[in-house]
């Protein structure tokens, strides 16, 4: 099945009905197909209007990737109860930038800590209070026999295959491990399997970090994801996260030939306090809110994508292309 554009509107018993919308479907696993896509993560509301949206939007994505804190429940007057994250999520949805790229593409999400509070865990009391706002929000489909379940995976054709984890939920430091082993056993068999030619890891926080809010203060499944996709050579596989407020391409230590790619903030404080001068980073910029555009050339020979980050007002900040291998 080809890529298709399908046209919607919303309609309310007693009200007008609400705007044309549209977004596109994706390709069949076996056909060969182009796309592009943008990620990007943090909208806090104080920094409102989200004008960064307008800028994805003008870009025509198939979809949109949005990595985590799409809303700050902990700021500007702590959410504590339902009603509370909804009003959250509200005063977020009605800016108008987002309404726009909203409308004109289709977007997959997972969440971080600023859905519940800054750091949660799984002990954090409000965590089944905020991950049901998440669900009554965001475009997830629940499965019945784990209703609680954010990682998944999409494939977009011949080329893409996309892997949303969920760093949040599982995690336990005592047994360093971030995913949890049912999710680590899914992710790892999913992308051994996986026939895409390029493999997109979703990842709310950086795999590349030593940060003990990071992958690295998980270092259990940080070693064993990264050596089983050394020692089972599985090809075009690339790590797209956010959540530190400052762009970055980076090499994955332990990680042979692999990098990440970090983006945002989208609108939220940008975290000065980092230099770039760490040697895993290939590029570094901490001027200006930020997202992804990923490319995947899928036709061309051989087969390679472009990954740029661009900030608000579109300038190309960083271009990095990869082949697949040969």
């Amino acid at each position: 099945m080809e890529k298709t554009t399908y046209y919607y509107r919303g309609t309310v018993q007693g009200r007008n009905s609400g705007p044309i919308c549209k977004f596109v479907t994706a390709p069949g696993p076996s056909e060969l197909a182009d796309l592009q896509f943008a990620f990007g993560a943090d909208t806090r509301q104080s920094y409102q209007p989200f004008t960064i949206m307008d800028s994805i939007r003008f870009k025509k994505p198939d979809f949109f990737l949005f990595l985590g804190d799409t809303i700050y429940a902990d700021r500007e007057g702590a959410a504590s109860h339902l009603p509370d994250f909804w009003a959250k999520y509200v005063t977020n949805r009605n800016d108008l930038p987002t309404q726009r790229l909203l409308s004109e593409t289709s977007v997959y999400v997972t969440w971080d800590d600023h859905e519940v509070e800054n750091n949660f865990d799984p002990a954090t009391p409000l965590v089944p209070i905020g991950r049901r706002a998440f669900f009554d929000y965001w475009p997830i489909r629940q499965a019945p026999q784990n209703p609680d379940r954010i990682y998944r995976s999409f494939r977009w054709g011949k080329a893409v295959e996309l892997f949303i984890l969920d760093t949040r939920q599982y995690r336990d430091i005592e047994k360093g491990t971030i995913l949890g082993r049912r999710q680590k056993d899914w992710f790892l068999k999913a992308l051994s399997s996986s026939t895409a030619l390029f493999k997109f890891v979703a990842t709310s926080v950086p795999i590349s970090s030593r940060h003990i809010d990071k992958w690295g203060g998980y270092p259990v499944d940080r070693a064993e994801v990264l050596g089983y996709i050394s020692s089972e050579n599985i090809p075009g596989v690339v790590f797209l996260t956010a959540d530190v407020h400052y762009a970055a391409v980076s090499k994955i230590p332990g990680g042979p030939g692999l990098r990440e790619f970090i983006v945002g903030p989208l609108a939220t404080r940008i975290n000065e306090k980092v230099k770039g001068t760490a040697r895993r980073f290939e590029f570094f910029s901490n001027d200006s809110f930020n997202y992804g555009l990923v490319k995947v050339h899928a036709k061309a020979s051989p087969p390679y994508a472009e990954i740029d980050i661009l900030d608000e007002s579109n300038k190309l900040l960083h271009r990095t292309r990869i082949n697949y291998p040969s």
